[in-house]
C-alpha cells in the first residue's frame, strides 16, 4: 500500500528512483489518469470526484472513497438528438440527460472500473430499427 497525499492508503507502490519515468502506472490514481479520468472536485460524501469525458455526449463520473468507488455516467441526450435533427416531446432539449437509475459501487481496483465501463458501453447499444424492440 502507498500513502495517498490526502492521507488515505492506496493500492500500488511508489516507483524506485532507478525506474524509468514512463513506467507503468503504479497507483490507483495513476491508473485512473491513464484511462483519462481527471479529478474535478469533491464528492458530497467526502471522497474525490473524477470525470472521464468518453465522447461529446457520454461522461463517466467516479466518486473515490477510501475502500471503494461509485461509478455513474450521464449522456447528453438533448444535444445528441438536436445534432441529428430529431425532436422530443420535451420543451427544453438542452436539459435532457440520460443517466442510470442507480450508481454502481465497485472495488478500489482499476480492473473493476474498466469492467463496469465496458458493461455500461455494451448496455448503451440501441438499435431503434430492431423489430424486437
Amino acid at each position: 500500500m502507498v500513502e495517498h497525499p490526502m492521507g488515505r492508503r492506496r493500492r500500488g507502490r511508489m516507483p524506485e528512483p532507478t525506474e524509468p519515468v514512463d513506467a507503468e502506472p503504479t497507483t490507483f490514481d495513476d491508473q485512473l489518469e491513464t484511462l483519462g479520468f481527471r479529478v474535478t472536485g469533491s464528492s458530497k460524501r467526502g471522497g474525490r470526484m473524477w470525470t472521464l469525458p468518453f465522447n461529446r455526449f457520454l461522461t463517466f463520473v467516479l466518486h473515490d472513497y477510501q475502500d471503494a468507488v461509485v461509478l455513474s455516467w450521464s449522456f447528453a441526450l438533448g444535444d445528441y438528438l438536436a445534432e441529428r435533427g430529431w425532436q422530443s416531446s420535451l420543451t427544453d432539449l438542452s436539459a435532457a440527460e440520460l443517466y442510470p437509475q442507480h450508481d454502481v459501487k465497485v472495488p478500489l481496483e482499476i480492473e473493476a472500473v474498466g469492467g463496469e465501463i465496458t458493461r455500461v458501453l455494451a448496455s448503451l447499444r440501441l438499435d431503434l430499427g430492431n423489430p424486437d424492440l
